[in-house]
């Protein structure tokens, strides 16, 4: 190949018109828009496309939480650099923000600076004095200049900007701010809750029972602990010719598992162990006696709570008790103990209630 056709080969190759994307780098998540999607809402955000050398960018997107982006932002358009650092909750608002810090810095691109070619000179001040010009010393001009006069240069067309895009939505003061609000950190203390319910009982008295408790606790993601307080209303039963009337007070500790969507509806797994006393009161041939059992159980429930508002459950459960220690009543009737009572080892108890929560997303 010949000199010459070298040079025209290097000739057309520097005359290869730079594309505009070689101008920007961006780097984003998979899941995020890429460049082309941030240069095609940059035209369409401006009505034209960027020139090629009109602007610089470098866009740098990162996951930085759950449901929150960062991006950091490099412009460089004519010399006038600009750094932003952007944060948003989606990726597709992060490349929103860059457009329009883009296309704000090329409009504030296009605006002349004062005393800049085609910018307006300033006025005189009104009060300022003109000084008038005087006449020249030459002769007077022959009347043959006259005849044939030099023409002025013609002043070149006015050059009038391009309409806005009604379609385009106005640009925004701060587009950081708008893009990315404040967003609150993940709560790391727990919820917590009150609830009231009614008892059915069988087993740990002499016959079936009713019964009232309180309950509260606190509330984790998967778990949760609570604390009741337990009355058993009182039993009588006609034990060996003596009457013998048996109530339970007692207080629990309980730890569950949660399971389902504990924003509708809940299904807790629960282990506790339960302490308290069984007040007893026998009237018979030995006279009036009284007496408190002691009860020590452990307890095996599952229970089910459903929403009815975000702070108000509807709960049931179902626990089964093993009982480790419970109060036996014993009389002596000729030198002998009689057995009046004797709490059973296992009882089951049914749980109905109405639970507020405070402090815990729905």
């Amino acid at each position: 190949m010949s000199g010459a056709s070298v040079l025209l080969l290097l000739g057309a190759l520097a005359q290869v018109p730079e594309s505009p994307a070689d101008d920007v780098t961006w780097s984003a998540p998979a899941r995020c828009p890429g460049r082309d999607v941030l240069l095609a809402k940059v035209v369409a955000r401006r009505g034209r496309a960027l020139e090629p050398g009109q602007a610089r960018v470098v866009g740098r997107a990162t996951v930085v939480g759950p449901r929150r982006y960062r991006l950091d932002l490099d412009l460089d358009v004519r010399g006038r650099r600009d750094s932003r650092t952007l944060v948003a909750r989606s990726c597709e608002a992060l490349v929103d923000a860059a457009v329009l810090v883009i296309t704000l810095a090329l409009d504030a691109d296009r605006e002349p600076a004062p005393g800049a070619p085609g910018s307006p000179s300033p006025e005189p001040a009104p009060d300022a004095t003109v000084p008038e010009p005087t006449a020249p010393a030459e002769p007077a001009p022959q009347p043959e200049a006259l005849l044939d006069p030099v023409p002025e240069p013609a002043a070149p067309p006015a050059v009038e900007p391009a309409p806005p895009d009604p379609l385009a939505p106005p640009p925004a003061a701060d587009p950081a701010g708008e893009l990315a609000p404040p967003m609150r950190a993940p709560r790391s203390r727990p919820g917590g809750f009150l609830r009231l319910h009614g008892l059915g009982e069988i087993g740990a008295l002499p016959g079936p029972t009713g019964g009232v408790g309180l309950a509260g606790g606190l509330l984790w993601k998967r778990f949760r602990l609570e604390l009741h307080a337990t009355y058993l209303a009182p039993r009588t039963a006609d034990l060996s010719g003596t009457e013998v009337r048996a109530s339970l007070v007692a207080g629990a500790a309980l730890g569950c598992v949660r399971l389902g969507d504990r924003r509708v509806f809940e299904l807790p797994l629960c282990l506790g162990l339960e302490a308290g006393g069984i007040p007893l009161a026998a009237d018979g041939p030995v006279g009036h006696k009284t007496a408190v059992g002691r009860w020590f159980a452990g307890s095996l429930g599952v229970g089910a709570a459903v929403r009815v508002h975000p702070r108000v459950a509807l709960f049931a459960m179902l626990q089964g008790f093993a009982a480790f220690q419970r109060g036996t009543f014993l009389v002596r009737r000729g030198g002998t103990d009689v057995v009046l009572f004797d709490p059973g080892v296992g009882s089951a108890r049914l749980a109905l209630g109405v639970e507020v929560r405070f402090g815990e997303s729905r």
